[in-house]
């Protein structure tokens, strides 16, 4: 999730690149996934903290009857479910830098444990690794205590082990990942200092092993590279090039996109239509949200506090409208290479113990497809688009 603007020196290096049906694919075998390309549109949910939330007392209601989070968004339309994962989290040795519970929430035993459920349920899987034992975004991509101070050779061998096992734990549950992201929002590089944006020969050289760890797993993966930069076109165009330049190859691109932060609705069509073009690769927005309310459940202030410049009204039906827009945005990327949105925590409600960090609140409890109370809001049935 995008939590600050990016960073003053993108803006330079991007200017300066300018003028340079429903399938139940997760758990199917690995040779009944379509291939790379001929995705269906996946209509997702970021749930990752679901389990956590959960744990402490959540609970989801439609038409007043308390029912699973998960089967409630797939009766809605959501067919596709994107899950984290950070390496240690939770670890009491690295308390307070790390500052996720100790329950160890979004481990690759939390993630197999939720993927199980939502392929139960013919959900398709998209994993975001992080590489990371606590958020990895644009102001903050910390290498796991594990790697920390290895070498770029040392870390490549981390990364890629790391990979490979977590998506073998997958297989082993009986899930097979439709996409895989290697790192999140990594706009300004990952594995800080070492893939930092300014260390560009590290930075691919780990992108490629990501790449080949998830390949070496199951070809039939689409590996994604993820970036915040939804509307920043000289952004992406910076990144991606750079990327090419060094012969790293990806399957599709991911995009974040919140109106408060990303420009506008047409500026992010129109840097998914020159993406898609330029690259000729498929496009997805993995992160997205709208507020259903200026209202705040819990003393924690909002993170999301305007629309930016999307006119809808903070209300479930100005959600269901911006869903609709965005919808048909990604399904007007040139040549079908639109291929999905995911809305980011739709089920983050205000619940005691569960926030951003160990001891704060919910920040993103007006943004969710569930009121405070945890009922399903008329927004969900936008998901039933096609």
């Amino acid at each position: 999730m995008k939590r600050r603007s990016v960073l003053a020196w993108m803006a330079t290096a991007a200017a300066a690149s300018m003028t340079a049906g429903l399938p139940e694919l997760a758990g199917a075998a690995t040779s009944d996934l379509p291939k790379p390309g001929n995705r269906p549109f996946a209509m997702g949910a970021d749930v990752s903290t679901l389990l956590e939330l959960e744990a402490h007392g959540a609970h989801y209601y439609e038409h007043g009857v308390a029912q699973d989070c998960l089967h409630i968004l797939r009766r809605h339309g959501v067919d596709s479910i994107r899950l984290k994962v950070w390496n240690d989290p939770g670890n009491p040795d690295f308390f307070p830098a790390n500052q996720s519970p100790s329950a160890g929430y979004n481990n690759a035993r939390h993630v197999c444990a939720l993927a199980r459920r939502a392929a139960a349920l013919g959900m398709r899987v998209l994993i975001d690794f992080h590489y990371s034992d606590w958020w990895a975004d644009p102001g903050k991509q910390y290498p796991p205590h594990a790697w920390a101070g290895a070498s770029l050779d040392e870390t490549c061998s981390l990364l890629s082990a790391y990979t490979e096992d977590v998506l073998r734990m997958l297989r082993a549950e009986g899930v097979r990942p439709e996409w895989v992201q290697i790192g999140n929002e990594i706009t300004g590089g990952m594995l800080w200092p070492l893939g930092k944006y300014d260390q560009w020969d590290n930075l691919a050289a780990l992108l490629k092993a990501g790449h080949d760890a998830v390949k070496s797993v199951d070809k039939h993966i689409d590996v994604m590279l993820h970036l915040d930069s939804g509307g920043n076109n000289a952004t992406s165009r910076w990144w991606f090039d750079n990327a090419m330049q060094r012969g790293v190859t990806f399957d599709v691109i991911g995009l974040s996109y919140y109106p408060q932060w990303q420009g506008t609705l047409a500026d992010l069509g129109a840097n998914m239509n020159d993406l898609a073009t330029r690259y000729g690769k498929d496009v997805m927005v993995v992160e997205t949200a709208y507020p259903w309310t200026t209202s705040d459940g819990d003393s924690e202030p909002n993170a999301m506090t305007n629309t930016g410049s999307v006119s809808y009204p903070p209300t479930p039906e100005g959600q269901a409208q911006f869903i609709g827009a965005l919808v048909d945005l990604v399904k007007a990327v040139p040549s079908n290479r639109g291929k999905g949105v995911f809305w980011w925590e739709p089920e983050w409600t205000p619940v005691p113990g569960v926030g951003w960090k160990v001891g704060a609140g919910d920040q993103w409890d007006n943004n969710t497809l569930f009121d405070f109370h945890g009922n399903a809001l008329a927004s969900l049935d936008a998901f039933r688009r096609r």
